[in-house]
């Protein structure tokens, strides 16, 4: 009996004292930053929230549906992790009519993180190109660079 609670003790102690750091958790905002998008009424200039809105997004590989979200005022959009040099955007206020394209060009640049989070891409020289205009009008860039996802970096006008 007494060998059985050594070895338990034991068995807890270890378990107690192998916790990693932190640094072997990625939890923290380290990955790859997402493109933040909010919304303007083109005539006013002023923020709105949208009543609905569908997004899908071309990685290199076809269409993929992103988003789809009702009252929404800002949404966050992943761009390409690979080495192409622009990601496409299609936008609509309807499912079935998903027409506005916009084109985002960047340059990407490799920044380490940790071990746990590996590298983080980083999106420089960022523009963008209202290809097809439908439910959206026009953009208005707000930055050139997508290093976190506190700032808004573009604006679609509707």
């Amino acid at each position: 009996m007494r060998f059985l609670k050594i070895f338990l003790s034991s068995v807890f102690l270890l378990s107690l004292f192998s916790c990693g750091s932190d640094d072997d958790i990625c939890v923290g905002g380290e990955a790859t930053p997402r493109m933040k998008l909010k919304f303007k009424t083109k005539s006013t200039g002023k923020l709105k929230t949208l009543d609905s809105l569908y997004v899908q997004v071309n990685y290199g590989n076809g269409l993929i549906p992103v988003i789809a979200k009702s009252k929404v005022d800002s949404v966050f959009i992943p761009l390409r992790v690979d080495d192409g040099p622009f990601t496409e955007i299609l936008v609509g206020l309807k499912k079935a009519e998903i027409n506005s394209k916009i084109k985002v060009n960047y340059t990407t640049a490799a920044q380490y993180v940790s071990p746990a989070c590996g590298i983080k891409k980083m999106y420089e020289n960022v523009t963008s190109q209202l290809e097809v205009a439908d439910a959206v009008i026009d953009l208005e860039q707000n930055q050139t660079q997508i290093t976190d996802e506190n700032k808004t970096h573009l604006f679609l006008l509707f």
